[in-house]
Order: structure tokens, then C-alpha cells, then sequence
């Protein structure tokens, strides 16, 4: 069954015209769709029906129907199904994700443009009501400058995990001021492969932002979990032939929207300080010594580039760095089905080349591979030109602490488009001991973490420097300390 909207006001006459909305059409979705606090959370697996949802929900408040009646009658519309038409702004990352959206709001207005009601402008994706200043909008936005413009009564922000913070808090929030508006956060727990695409800061924000609001007592949040499975339009035996080539933990984030509810001790490199660590890119400058660490493996291999700190700094690189501080540069991770010999080809491309062909950038050091095991693999290495040594501190634990140290001491710099990497910064968690809840000392799902694995290889040969904690780090402009 449909809701019904038959009347529609404008300044002079009341046109009549009818517009029918979808239902929801499972349990998760209908409660979503009818919730009217201020802040509103959804954790909900791919193809759960969230986007679905998310547009009977914009398609309602832009006619002014009750959220929480859906148009029947209620308490808190004094029984007419009626509320104030409201501005609805929608918001994804991306225009795959735009364009599922409008399209579903689209064809529930429909007949209200036809009707003239309504005037559609495919170009800017609005809709407006003709004669007044509601709207409902849909766009795609990823951070705070892209999100920017006008005042709104609704904010729906899809794919929120992908976005960065500041769209939310520097942005999204003003918008909602003048109205004290409501604002919808909807959200897939990010698995590792959906991190490389993430333009977040800690791309466990919307898992943080859930679990505050699952706490909130107030009454001003109110969250939903669904899964894939909760959707009754999906052919289960489709979904079944799908999961199956997921890994559990791919699967359990993006079928069954389940994360880790993390502490910041259980993270492996917690100190990591992305505020001020993560940077904008900018070109490496030629006389800046290189390091390379390697993760050997024909099904995943990996290498992470670095750049030591001299001066002067070069254009546009942040002026807190420091002689001696590490920039990583550069992440490889091309998957299996390449030889030694392309792997080499491709070091070479991101060294870059001067007009004469030679090396624009010069490897000092490359250290990776099992000191044992992985002998071999060097030795094929450097016969072909590429000399890789063998890390000189071979225990796993103790390169981990190495690399923590120099982290803790904020040495290492990382361009912010090292997506792969800075993900798995942030997911890389000690085994949690399930009865005191307290970290042990083992990495969980090491194997999968490539690109650390490259980062500890180098810790063995790059230099901690141990600022004792008690001494404030002074003040560094252009590299020099000035306080």
C-alpha cells in the first residue's frame, strides 16, 4: 500500500495532484523511515534497502507528509498527516550513489511536475516546489568544501563512512542551525577495500558516530542495523553465490554491517596522529634520500616508498617537518600475475626519470622479506638489479615496536592518497583476550596486512629518534626549530 499526498498549496490556489510514495517494505526500513529524532544513524549492509529508504524519507518531508504516521494521522500531527513541506538536501560520495537515489525520488514526484506543481532541473538535481523555497536537492560531496551551500531542514549523508569528518562538523551541521534540523546518517562499516577510496581522516568515524549514538540516552539519536539479508527484494540464493568468494571479514562488514568495537589501546598503531601526520602531496625533491620496504608473496605483494627530510623544505610541504623526519610517498600493491622483473619496472617508474634517463629520484636502502625463509627471493632481486637486504631485526614483535616508536615520535609523514595504507593504520588490531578484554601481544589477521608489513620492515633500518616524553617537542618552522 502507498502513501497518498492529494493536496498540494501554492500561494494563490490549491492544486490538486496525486503522488503516490512507496512503502517500505521490510521491518528495518519502515522504522527508519518513520523515526523523527534530530540525529538519526544507519548501519546497514550493501543492497539492505538503505538507499531505498533514504528516499522515501526525503520524498515525504519535501511534500510535508508525518514521518512517524506516514500520512495517517498522529499524535505529533495532531491527527492531519501533515507537516511542514521541509528543504532536503542528500549527499553521497559518489554519482553511482546520487543517481540511485534521484531516481528514486524522482519517479515518486513525478506526476507533481506534470502536474506543474513541481519544477525539475535534472542539471542541478533539484526539485522545487513552484512559488516557494522548498527544495530537495541531491549532490555529491566528500568533504567539507564540497558539501557547502544554503540553509536546510533535512540532511540525509549516504556512504558517510567514505566522507571526510569535516563534511559533517565543519559543514553539514551549520546547515541544520536556522531550523534546528534533522540530520540522517547512513552508513556500510568499511571493510579494508572500501578504505582505499575513503577521503576520511579515521575511516572509523561513522562506526564511532554509531556507537555514541547507540549510548545516547536523550532521545535526540536513534539508530538502525540492518543487513543485506533484511532486504525481502534480494534473491537469497544470488546473494548466497555472491558472499561466497568474501572473505569473513569482507562479509561480515559489508553483509552483515558488523565492525569491530575498537578501543584506541587494542589498535596496533594507535599512535599514529593523523591530524597531524596525514598531508597533502607535494613533489619530492630530487636530493632527498629514498627507502623501499618489500613484502614479498606472488598472491599479494607490496612496497611502501619514503622520502628522508632535508632542507630546505620544498614547496608546499608542511612547515612542521623536521631534518630527518620520513615521508612516505608512494604505496605498490598491484595484486599477483606480475614478475620480478615488472615489480622492478614499476619501482623504477615511481623513482621517476630526468631528461637523460636516469634515476630523478635515488634509492639509498630497500630492506623486506623473512630473514630465513625469503633468502632466495632477495638474491633473484639483486641479480636483476634491484639490491633488497634482509631486515636486521628479524623478530615481528620487535620491528612492530620499532615502527610504533616512530610513530609515537611523529616522524613519518604520509601523503594522503596513500589510501591502502592509511587504512590499514587504522585497522590493524592486536588479538583482543575474549574474557579480560585486554590486548595480547599478537597482531590479528597479520597476514593481510601488507603494507605494515612493508612499514616494519623499514623501521629496522630507518631512525628513531626517542624524544624523551617528559620534553615538549619546541616549535619547527621550515624544519628549524625556532621555540
Amino acid at each position: 500500500m502507498s502513501v497518498k499526498v492529494k493536496e498540494q498549496e501554492e500561494e494563490q490556489e490549491s492544486l490538486k495532484v496525486g503522488i503516490e510514495v512507496a512503502k517500505p517494505n521490510s521491518e528495518w526500513q519502515e522504522a527508519f523511515v518513520r523515526s523523527t529524532a534530530k540525529r538519526q544513524v544507519a548501519k546497514a549492509g550493501r543492497q539492505s534497502g538503505k538507499t531505498f529508504g533514504g528516499g522515501i524519507k526525503a520524498a515525504l518531508a519535501f511534500l510535508g507528509v508525518c514521518w512517524r504516521c506516514m500520512g495517517q494521522g498522529c499524535v505529533e500531527c495532531d491527527n492531519t498527516g501533515k507537516v511542514s513541506p521541509k528543504r532536503v538536501l542528500y549527499a553521497a560520495p559518489t554519482s553511482e550513489q546520487t543517481d540511485m537515489f534521484w531516481y528514486e525520488v524522482t519517479t515518486a514526484l513525478q506526476p507533481g511536475v506534470d502536474a506543474g506543481a513541481f519544477k525539475k532541473d535534472e542539471t542541478e538535481r533539484t526539485i522545487t516546489q513552484v512559488g516557494t523555497n522548498i527544495v530537495l536537492k541531491a549532490k555529491t560531496a566528500w568533504n567539507a568544501n564540497s558539501l557547502r551551500g544554503g540553509n536546510w531542514d533535512v540532511l540525509i549523508l549516504e556512504e558517510f563512512q567514505l566522507m571526510n569528518e569535516d563534511t559533517w562538523t565543519d559543514v553539514g551541521a551549520p546547515m541544520l542551525l536556522l531550523t534546528d534540523g534533522v540530520a540522517v546518517f547512513i552508513f556500510t562499516p568499511p571493510s579494508l577495500k572500501a578504505e582505499g577510496v575513503s577521503k576520511a581522516k579515521d575511516p572509523r568515524h561513522a562506526s564511532k558516530l554509531f556507537k555514541k549514538a547507540v549510548e545516547d540516552k536523550t532521545g535526540r539519536y536513534e539508530t538502525f542495523h540492518a543487513t543485506s539479508h533484511d532486504n525481502p527484494a534480494l534473491d537469497e540464493g544470488a546473494l548466497s553465490e555472491i558472499t561466497s568468494d568474501m572473505s569473513e571479514d569482507t562479509y561480515r562488514r559489508e553483509i552483515m554491517a558488523e565492525d569491530d568495537e575498537i578501543e584506541s589501546s587494542w589498535l596496533v598503531y594507535s599512535k599514529f596522529d593523523s591530524g597531524l601526520c596525514k598531508i597533502k602531496r607535494f613533489v619530492v625533491p630530487e636530493g632527498w634520500p629514498v627507502y623501499v620496504g618489500h613484502d614479498f608473496g606472488t598472491a599479494h605483494p607490496a612496497a611502501l616508498f619514503v622520502a628522508q627530510v632535508r632542507l630546505p623544505l620544498p614547496p608546499n610541504a608542511p612547515l612542521h617537518m623536521r631534518l630527518g623526519d620520513y615521508v612516505a610517498f608512494s604505496e605498490y600493491a598491484p595484486g599477483a600475475g606480475y614478475s620480478a622483473q615488472q615489480h622492478i619496472d614499476k619501482f623504477r617508474d615511481i623513482l621517476g626519470k630526468n631528461d637523460d634517463g636516469s634515476s630523478r629520484l635515488k634509492l639509498s636502502r630497500a630492506v623486506g622479506g623473512n630473514v630465513t625463509t625469503e633468502e632466495e627471493t632477495r638474491q633473484l632481486y639483486q641479480k636483476m638489479g634491484w639490491y633488497i637486504e634482509a631486515p636486521p631485526i628479524t623478530r615481528v614483535n620487535l620491528q612492530v615496536d620499532r615502527a610504533i616508536a616512530i610513530l609515537e615520535q611523529n616522524q613519518l609523514y604520509v601523503f594522503e592518497d596513500l589510501h591502502q595504507l592509511l587504512g590499514q593504520i587504522v585497522s590493524c588490531l592486536w588479538v583482543i583476550d575474549p574474557e579480560t578484554k585486554q590486548s595480547t601481544n599478537k597482531i590479528k589477521d597479520e597476514a593481510k596486512y601488507h603494507l605494515l608489513a612493508c612499514l616494519r620492515y623499514l623501521s629496522t633500518i630507518l631512525a628513531p629518534k626517542f624524544t624523551p616524553r617528559d620534553l615538549d617537542y619546541g616549535m619547527y618552522i621550515g624544519g628549524k626549530r625556532v621555540a
